[in-house]
């Protein structure tokens, strides 16, 4: 049962991360700041009841699973599965709260022809966060199937 919760659980993650940055930048592309103000707040949305709760249960259930498999915590497998986490979840954050920025200045400008310039630059911030959280759990994906070293 563990191993099915960590399973699904990293395909919920994955998949929201896939599907907001899929939605994000078609929409933002669009150039509807009224479509770009609710694909935002949908977008923040999916963050907090999808992915939040999904980021606690991940290591839970990954650490329940190397007991139940004897995995050393020690390893040098495991050192690099916890920085990639690591380093998936602070790109993660600062993403949302990215995405909370957009998401404001979204609504304020919805009835706006164009969103502000500081729009464009956040935006393109929250796309390299977006890439870096996705590289990281690309990596951990690839630790996890392949287990180098242990």
């Amino acid at each position: 049962m563990i191993r099915l919760l960590h399973v699904v659980s990293s395909a919920l993650m994955f998949g929201v991360g896939v599907g907001a940055f899929w939605f994000m930048v078609t929409t933002v592309r669009s150039g509807s700041p009224a479509a770009i103000a609710v694909t935002t707040r949908n977008a923040v949305r999916a963050e907090w009841f999808i992915a939040a709760p999904v980021a606690v249960i991940q290591p839970t259930t990954g650490y329940l699973l190397m007991l139940q498999f004897g995995y050393p915590l020690q390893s040098l497998w495991f050192y690099a599965v916890a920085t990639l986490y690591i380093v998936a979840g602070m790109c993660w954050v600062y993403l949302v709260k990215a995405e909370l920025k957009l998401r404001g200045l979204a609504a304020a400008h919805s009835a706006s022809p164009a969103l502000p310039d500081e729009f464009g630059a956040l935006f393109r911030r929250w796309t390299w966060l977006a890439v870096g959280s996705f590289a990281g759990v690309l990596g951990i994906f690839w630790l996890m199937v392949f287990r180098p070293g242990l």
